[in-house]
């Protein structure tokens, strides 16, 4: 599938998927009615429908996984994003009064952006909150600076500086998880793939002479759930499942206001 295809809304998407899929192997099972009762090629038929099932399973379980391990590769960074934030914040409540109240007001606007981070889908907006984030680390970084060219020897700032290090680093990370998914190359195969193989199926069940393939479109069906739902895994931003941000919520909640503990 083409990012063009990701782009369209998942509520179009699933039915669209799932009904080319049917349409496909009701394509084959018309073709095999056609030719039911000539004679020969009827195990080989078997034999390649098989073929083209197993090589099917083969690619829906690899591009599962994969997209399952990317969804929770975006998951998992939530959580440590928001265990950095919450740190820093914890941090930011040793440092001397002048200091912490700019400091706990950039994280509160920073996790505020970081929650919103990639959602709605816009690359644009995607974008925006990037450069938002990056100019929020910025000013952090100033004050982190004056810190410790004010108090060389400050342990409190030491600390800050090393937990707000560690913010920077999970911010790449995790815009790397958003921007980056499955090759559309592999979504291209996969789908491909199924297809030839609901063709052969369909294609020898109307040569077997039956009439009424519910087994066959049922499959078609489940198979075409399954490769959108490879897709909605693969672009949570899109689709109906969500990479929760209830932690980031929850760090934004624990920043004091004002500035006190």
């Amino acid at each position: 599938m083409s990012d063009w295809v990701y782009d369209l809304d998942f509520s179009i998407l699933y039915p669209a998927v799932v009904a080319l899929s049917v349409v496909t192997a009701l394509v084959g099972t018309w073709l095999g009615n056609r030719t039911h009762g000539r004679n020969g090629g009827r195990e080989d038929l078997g034999m390649l429908a098989g073929a083209g099932l197993g090589l099917l399973a083969l690619l829906l379980a690899f591009s599962f996984s994969l997209a399952l391990s990317r969804f929770d590769t975006r998951r998992s960074m939530v959580l440590e994003e928001a265990n950095a934030i919450g740190s820093t914040a914890n941090f930011a409540l040793m440092l001397p009064q002048a200091d912490r109240q700019p400091v706990l007001d950039l994280l509160r606007g920073y996790v505020e952006v970081r929650t919103g981070l990639g959602t709605p889908y816009d690359p644009a907006k995607l974008e925006r909150d990037v450069q938002r984030s990056e100019e929020l680390q910025n000013r952090l970084w100033a004050l982190a600076v004056q810190m410790t060219a004010a108090s060389p020897q400050s342990l409190p700032a030491y600390r800050f500086v090393g937990s707000l290090n560690e913010v920077n680093n999970i911010h790449e990370r995790r815009v790397t998880a958003l921007r980056y998914g499955i090759p559309r190359e592999v979504m291209a195969i996969l789908l491909g793939v199924a297809l030839v193989a609901l063709l052969l199926i369909g294609y020898h069940s109307g040569a077997q002479g039956v009439r009424r393939p519910v087994a066959t479109l049922l499959m078609a069906a489940t198979v075409g759930v399954v490769m959108t739902l490879v897709a909605d895994l693969d672009r949570p931003a899109r689709g109906f499942i969500q990479v929760p941000v209830q932690p980031l919520i929850d760090a934004r909640d624990a920043i004091p206001a004002g500035g006190s503990g």
